[in-house]
């Protein structure tokens, strides 16, 4: 190539003397073959004449031109003037088409300037060889040179294709560009073409004298999914060269199927085999693993390229105690990197006794009954439950939270309120529209009862509250203010059906019950234990004929109050107050008519009203009163009902919090029963709720009633109310199935029973 502009240097013409002016002389051009090239090239000039005026004005000799298009090349254009005053003008001729020369005047007093000889994209494949003349002009004297001017075809470079590419939607990933350049020694722009929707990726460019480039590939929340075929181009002046490449756009390109429940006893070792699925991606992954029990060891593994299953170590030291763990399988291939779950739990066997720290723990043994407080009054207590069912670190920050965010929305008299709860807080934007709010039931009581369970789930009473964390001591006022507003607003009046009643339907008197026998057992303050033994009576009372309660007074009853009720009923028992048994039996009765399950295990699904469907909420509101009523552990309609709900398990992924008073009332039935089942629920569950809890704001803490269950109707104290009990559900009631230990060291007693 270089050849090819020397050749056109040979006709480069020298520098005419500086004459009068007259018309321009014209160039006569004659074809002739350069190297096998059709090229043009000018006539000799006739000599120049001079004019003793202007004797020495001409121009110097410019160097020869090689360009490709998008090319801008500068050459050195000198005037000597010879005396002649003024801006010189320039006329540039034979320029070939698609070439711009500039600029077109010599500035007054210079002697010199740079001429920028740019080579639009159109001539990317265009090859000639062309001598440009620059006509001068200043005043009456003028002069020309010329120049060759070669155009040569651009030399685009390779780009080496890369391996298949991953991408998982609302990711990035960075793909390595390697170019092989040959003869190119152009900066190049690098882009990725082809993309599917939702895919894209900023141009990078190559510089010159570079050969490798990064560019990063983003695929948006909803790109498409499946395995498509892209481009890689190189881009030079408009003209392309590329490679394609396949790009799989998955969720989980490949994923290791951990989710299962590995049990463990003390010195065993287990070696399950785990399927992987392969969803595009074919190659090695790496495995480690995080968050393993204390004395539990699992090493690091690699997946063969190819392999559909690995098989992973578990060991369990002699002294390993027990207790369950989340163990989080963090996998790694090339750029992508996954999490997936596996519940190890450590147990000496298949039932056990509660953790030594509730049985000798001489500060709850007033509570040690089977389904009771006892577990939540110490943060030792609570601290080994979480252990044992188990609750994390992250969900107990989680409850922290939304305790925060309940104590600051409290009024000044101690109520809260279900619909208005941000109407004395400064600044609350918690509400959502009106519209998504106007069916919230305007009941205080309901609010106050609910805004004061998840405190005392914690512990925490009018007067007292487990040593640690530090800021439950100080919401202490806020529980003791929030129950005597309860008690001022009760009915007193001990000749009327209505004694004792708190406000509201019997949705909402049933909440207040429970709050009132609650802190009653925590504390064993009298007039509490009045109070709340007043509130049972009423709900005696309003019990119908059939056995069943409902909104109104002795109103015929349906599946979801009557749970709530039975709830209100089972705080009262272990709260040790006076409870009939009549009214327990007649409910019994009214339960089995909403048992609707299939045969032979007909009392394994409960409906609404007697002769409707049955649904997973009220199954489990259902299961939960036989819990309470008596069943043993392996009655067959308990059994066969525990396994339908636990079908209706939380998600693994969204952001919405979704059926909450399903997932409470699942989630007290399941950890009753302990086992496989629920490990896995209490994971995806514990792990929904601390994903959907508001992070941001005047609402941080507390969970939106969007698309919860009945949660148009209670709102966004409701809703984060049952979320937070369903996180403490650790400790909040001991285990119904599960021994208490009777042994005990010296100097201490323990109560047992139930």
């Amino acid at each position: 190539m270089a050849g090819f502009a020397v050749a056109a240097a040979l006709w480069v013409v020298s520098g005419w003397g500086c004459r009068k002016a007259e018309p321009p002389v014209p160039v006569p051009v004659a074809m002739q073959e350069v190297e096998g090239l059709p090229q043009e090239q000018p006539a000799p000039p006739p000599a120049a004449s001079k004019s003793p005026k202007t004797a020495g004005f001409s121009l110097g000799a410019v160097d020869p031109v090689e360009i490709s298009a998008g090319e801008e090349v500068r050459r050195e254009l000198k005037v000597d003037r010879g005396g002649v005053e003024g801006a010189v003008q320039l006329d540039f001729q034979n320029v070939p088409d698609g070439i711009v020369i500039t600029p077109a005047e010599i500035p007054a007093e210079a002697e010199s300037l740079e001429l920028t000889i740019r080579a639009e994209d159109r001539l990317a494949d265009t090859q000639s060889l062309s001598v440009v003349i620059v006509r001068a002009r200043a005043g009456d004297s003028h002069g020309s040179r010329s120049f060759s001017l070669a155009i040569v075809p651009l030399v685009m470079p390779k780009i080496l294709p890369p391996v298949e590419q991953l991408v998982r939607p609302g990711d990035e990933i960075v793909v390595p560009v390697k170019l092989d350049r040959g003869e190119c020694k152009r900066s190049v722009q690098v882009r990725l073409e082809n993309a599917p929707s939702g895919v894209t990726a900023e141009p990078v460019t190559v510089p010159e004298g570079a050969d490798t480039a990064a560019l990063h590939i983003r695929a948006d929340a909803n790109a498409a999914e499946g395995k498509h075929s892209v481009r890689l181009a190189a881009v030079i002046a408009g003209k392309s060269s590329g490679t394609e490449f396949s790009l799989s756009v998955q969720r989980s390109p490949y994923r290791i199927q951990a989710f299962r429940v590995i049990r463990l006893k003390p010195g065993e070792t287990q070696e399950p085999t785990i399927p992987v699925e392969r969803r595009g991606y074919t190659g090695p992954i790496h495995l480690e693993f995080e968050n393993l029990p204390d004395k539990v060891t699992a090493a690091p593994i690699d997946v063969p390229a190819g392999a559909t299953s690995v098989k992973i170590r578990f060991t369990a030291e002699h002294d390993a105690k027990e207790r369950v763990r989340s163990v989080y399988i963090r996998s790694r291939a090339g750029s992508l990197q996954a999490s997936d779950p596996i519940i190890v739990r450590v147990t000496r066997g298949e039932s056990g006794f509660l953790p030594r720290e509730i049985g000798f723990d001489p500060e709850i043994a007033p509570l040690l009954r089977r389904g009771s407080f006892g577990g939540r009054l110490t943060a030792h207590a609570k601290a080994a439950l979480c252990d044992a069912y188990g609750g994390t670190p992250e969900s107990q920050e989680a409850i922290l939270r939304g305790l925060r965010w309940l104590a600051a929305h409290q009024e000044d008299d101690g109520r809260w309120s279900l619909k208005n709860y941000g109407r004395s807080v400064s600044g609350c934007d918690c509400h959502l529209s009106d519209e998504a709010e106007a069916e919230i039931v305007d009941n205080d009581t309901a609010g106050t009862a609910l805004a004061l369970l998840p405190f005392l789930g914690e512990g925490v009473g009018p007067t007292t509250a487990p040593e640690e964390p530090a800021d439950l001591t100080r919401y202490r006022n806020l529980v003791r203010r929030g129950l005597t507003w309860l008690m001022k607003n009760q009915v007193n009046d001990p000749q009327s059906d209505k004694d004792g009643h708190l406000g509201g339907n019997t949705y909402c008197h049933a909440v207040g019950t429970i709050a009132l026998c609650e802190a009653c057992a925590l504390t064993g303050d009298e007039r509490l234990q009045l109070a709340a033994q007043r509130a049972i009576k009423y709900l005696m009372n309003a019990q119908h004929t059939a056995g069943g309660w409902r909104y109104g007074f002795r109103e015929a009853g349906d599946m979801s109050v009557v749970a709530w009720v039975f709830l209100a009923i089972r705080s009262g028992q272990l709260a040790g107050l006076r409870i009939e048994s009549s009214p327990l039996t007649r409910a019994a009765r009214f339960i089995d008519t909403c048992a609707v399950g299939p045969e032979p295990v007909k009392l394994s699904e409960y409906c609404y009203q007697p002769g409707k469907d049955p649904t997973n909420p009220l199954t489990a509101a259902g299961l939960l009163t036989r819990q309470y009523l008596g069943w043993p552990k392996d009655n067959p309609h308990l059994q066969a009902g525990c396994k339908k709900i636990a079908q209706a398990m939380p998600p693994a992924e969204g952001a919405s919090v979704g059926p909450l008073y399903f997932y409470y009332y699942a989630t007290e039935v399941l950890h009753h029963m302990e086992g496989e089942e629920w490990d896995l629920w209490n994971h995806r569950m514990r792990e929904l709720l601390i994903r959907t809890q508001e992070r941001s704001g005047h609402r941080e803490g507390s969970w939106s009633p969007e698309g919860v269950d009945w949660g148009k109707r209670g709102g966004r104290i409701y809703a984060t109310s049952l979320a937070l009990m369903t996180l403490q559900v650790y400790y909040r009631h001991l285990p119904l199935y599960r021994p208490i230990p009777r042994g005990q060291p010296s100097g201490t007693t323990t109560t047992a029973g139930r």
